[in-house]
């Protein structure tokens, strides 16, 4: 049986969108006998669903259409398209972004050479309105394959930002997926803090294409960017996830510091960063809190040796804040100053 990709669009009231990343799909150079497009409509309220059937009808032997009764957010649309999908290898495309032509044909080779469980590439950052290459180069420094079953390359990969923990800009086999049993949290925000991490953990062998594939759209209605949302609280829950998910793989016992080192990005700096830019209150109470639960998570913390040596001065300073019981009008300072920086 021929092998194919299965690619899987989360849709939710993207009707302005959806027809660009379709066609970006339809246009790969692999040829659409390689894909197997799965697009989960998760209760759309727009016209996102009549778009869809539309290309259905267009592609009936290459598109599956699944409607969700009820909204589950991104990490429940991503499972389902994981549930029905058959292909060999896995990608996943969000339905305001789109792929360069002959990304699924590049990827699909290496993934195949190198004997890859993951093949990672880069994105850039795109309005849809300007040539984006025409500011900025499309391929960047050389490629390199990492085997992370040596602890010391995993270890790297950890305590680095050489793999982010984005699942868009990645291709993977589905054989690895369904192995080590990934799935999205489902019902919350930032899963892709869950997932990453997992993945860095479970892969073998990994391939780093230096060259973006993937475009990123600038979306100012992005969920990302909207102000004073309740679920930007979700960072904190989704960390708490992946480190409990973490705990029962082992990886606790087996990467101690590097793990340290990602509880601390993820739910305090991460946390930091949310508090300042996407609340317009000021939430003194919470980082109080968040403070309390990094001590008790990671009470070793101050002497992990990644401080130093992976973070900026900024990043240490609001590290060292943990300690000092700051007052609210600190605090306050503190948000007006990563405004600033961000």
């Amino acid at each position: 049986m021929e092998e194919k990709i299965s690619v899987i669009i989360p849709c939710y009231n993207v009707e302005q969108y959806i027809d660009r990343c379709l066609a970006s799909v339809a246009a790969q150079t692999i040829g659409l006998d390689k894909l197997e497009i799965i697009c989960v409509n998760d209760a759309s309220t727009d016209g996102t669903w009549q778009k869809l059937l539309a290309w259905e009808r267009r592609y009936p032997q290459n598109i599956l259409l699944v409607d969700c009764v009820q909204n589950g957010k991104l990490g429940q649309a991503r499972n389902i398209g994981l549930a029905h999908a058959s292909g060999d290898y896995v990608v996943f495309l969000d339905a305001d972004d789109w792929m360069e032509p002959d990304s699924y044909e590049k990827l699909y080779q290496l993934i195949r050479d190198y004997q890859c469980d993951v093949v990672a590439f880069q994105f850039v950052r795109d309005d849809g309105v300007h040539n984006v290459w025409k500011k900025q180069e499309r391929r960047g420094r050389e490629d390199f394959c990492l085997d992370l079953t040596v602890d010391e390359e995993r270890k790297k990969v950890l305590a680095t930002a050489l793999m982010d923990n984005g699942c868009t800009d990645k291709m993977y086999t589905r054989a690895f997926i369904m192995q080590n049993g990934l799935q999205f949290p489902q019902g919350c925000a930032y899963e892709d803090i869950y997932w990453g991490v997992l993945v860095q953990l479970c892969a073998g062998r990994v391939y780093f294409l230096n060259e973006k594939l993937y475009h990123y759209y600038i979306n100012p209605d992005s969920i990302v960017l909207k102000k004073d949302e309740e679920y930007h609280m979700d960072i904190f829950y989704t960390t708490m996830l992946m480190w409990e998910e973490c705990r029962r793989r082992g990886a606790l016992e087996r990467y101690p510091r590097e793990m340290e080192l990602n509880f601390l990005i993820y739910y305090y700096l991460g946390g930091m960063k949310m508090l300042a830019l996407r609340y317009t209150e000021l939430k003194y109470g919470e980082y109080q809190k968040m403070c309390e639960t990094v001590r008790q998570t990671v009470p070793e913390y101050k002497t992990n040796p990644y401080l130093t040596q992976v973070l900026d001065d900024m990043q240490q300073l609001e590290i060292a804040l943990i300690e000092q019981d700051i007052s609210r009008e600190q605090f306050a300072r503190v948000m007006e100053l990563l405004r600033g920086n961000g």
